[in-house]
């Protein structure tokens, strides 16, 4: 059994394991099938082991080894994507593409003054996001699809590596002119016959919903929502309180959208903003200059406004 194979082997790998098939791996690389298929048959000889199976509609399905193979195989064409950049320019130069994961409930608060922190310190870093669940944006991570996620360090999950952006605490969100709004801190139970509006994109409604059960109550949900302004447009209405997770710094954004955040009395978990970052591997200064921008920006310390534009919990 030879153990030697190519970069052009693995790339066609990846391109099968990307369309499920030998054919439209072929076409998307732009060589013949019998190309393709060669190559994968010597990759399988030269690993010994068996890569595809081919499921009942005939689409190729990654065995074991081969789904293993997939992670390790990005990160190695990424690695040798970044060889010739990095032989003219360096490693440690401010430029080049980064690849940002962001969830739904942290992405309005972050993303935008991101863009546009990193287009005025850094013009020639390229910064691309893609929003989604943490679970499948960590899982790019992993896989090299990604150069980092942004998540809450409650949902992370193992096969990454975790560098915090900033602490993050529920409140409650009220509207400025709601009773309580005045309180220094609320207990659930103080909220028992308040009718809530909670984010309705998992976990999220099912963690607050979990905090309310640590304390004795059951809250009456009133309604739910996957769009933060909604909320925030419901909570500013006086129709209904929500809660929301505050980063360090951004405490006084609130009240410019038409509501407050009284701190919770009850115990709750601790969270975080996090970054979930490929373990064990050392990142392109380019990588990590994003990641200290997005430090900043979540913890206050950037000059501007950090911006509060509707994220909820």
């Amino acid at each position: 059994m030879s153990s030697e194979f190519t970069l052009r082997q693995l790339e066609y790998f990846v391109a099968v394991l990307d369309a499920g098939s030998v054919t439209d791996a072929a076409k998307r690389s732009n060589v013949s099938q019998a190309a393709a298929s060669m190559a994968i048959g010597q990759l399988e000889r030269a690993l010994g082991v068996d890569l595809f199976i081919r499921s009942r509609s005939k689409r190729l399905v990654p065995t074991q080894a081969g789904t293993a193979l997939g992670a390790r195989a990005r990160r190695i064409l990424a690695d040798a994507g970044e060889i010739p950049g990095a032989v003219r320019s360096g490693w440690e130069e401010l430029r080049g593409s980064v690849r940002i994961g962001c969830m739904i409930a942290i992405s309005p608060r972050l993303i935008p003054r991101l863009l546009a922190e990193t287009a005025l310190r850094w013009p020639e870093i390229e910064l691309e996001f893609v929003e989604g669940a943490a679970e499948e944006l960590q899982r790019s991570v992993a896989e090299g699809a990604l150069d980092a996620a942004f998540v809450y360090s409650l949902q992370a999950i193992s096969g990454v590596d975790l560098v915090t952006i900033a602490e993050s605490r529920p409140r409650i969100m009220l509207a400025e002119s709601h009773p309580l709004a005045a309180r220094r801190s609320l207990r659930f139970a103080d909220l028992a016959d308040e009718d809530a509006v909670l984010f309705d994109v998992p976990p999220s409604a099912e963690r607050v919903l979990a905090m309310f059960e640590s304390a004795g109550v059951e809250p009456r949900v009133r309604w739910k929502s996957v769009v933060a302004e909604n909320i925030r447009g419901i909570v500013a209405r006086g129709r209904a309180f929500s809660v929301t997770n505050v980063w360090e710094g951004m405490e006084e954004h609130f009240s410019s959208a038409g509501v407050v955040t009284v701190p919770i009395a009850d115990r709750t978990p601790r969270n975080a903003v996090v970054a979930a970052v490929p373990p064990g591997l050392s990142r392109p200064r380019r990588v990590d200059a994003v990641l200290g921008a997005a430090q900043e920006i979540a913890t206050g310390a950037a000059g501007g406004r950090a911006g509060y534009d509707g994220g909820v919990l």
